[in-house]
């Protein structure tokens, strides 16, 4: 029994105070704050649509430009016609009021069955805030590249937009 205790007496000699606890503890409480939002919807603005208009295409490559802002140039070897009516499309974005927006635009084709052109786009406003009313409206120009004696036709296409939460 003396050797029990003896062993004990040396083993408390190499305790660690690290198995102590001291005495001074204190918690706190943390703040948590969240805020949802409004999901961001954005559609499309009835009869609207980018519409390059009605032009020749002639024995040099050209471009038709319909600008952000409604302002329309053919240039090359493309010619408007008379009576061509030419429009940027309408978008709306609807989402919380006062948030900063993104808004991106993408390229695509049109094609009348058999023949295709392709064009690039670009958007009134690269970014903005969502008016208090909680929805506002951008438009798209762009600009169609018209080849040499491309075939003549109706074409239709469709572009990408995407509108994000800065």
């Amino acid at each position: 029994m003396r050797s029990y205790l003896f062993a004990a007496a040396v083993m408390s000699l190499f305790a660690t105070p690290a198995l102590a606890q001291s005495g001074n503890v204190e918690t706190r409480t943390g703040t948590i704050r969240a805020q949802v939002v409004r999901p961001l919807v954005l559609s499309h603005w009835s009869g609207f649509a980018l519409r390059f208009g009605r032009f020749t295409a002639g024995t040099t490559p050209g471009t038709v430009v319909i600008t952000a802002s409604g302002g329309a140039t053919a240039t090359g070897g493309t010619t408007f016609v008379s009576g061509s009516t030419t429009a940027t499309d309408r978008l709306i974005a609807r989402g919380e009021p006062n948030r900063l927006i993104s808004i991106t635009t993408g390229p695509g084709s049109v094609s009348n069955g058999s023949a295709t052109m392709s064009f690039t786009t670009v958007p009134s406003l690269p970014a903005g805030f969502i008016p208090a009313a909680g929805a506002g409206f951008f438009t798209v120009g762009g600009t169609l590249s018209v080849p040499s004696g491309q075939a003549p036709g109706n074409y239709t296409g469709t572009y990408p937009v995407t509108v994000s939460y800065n």
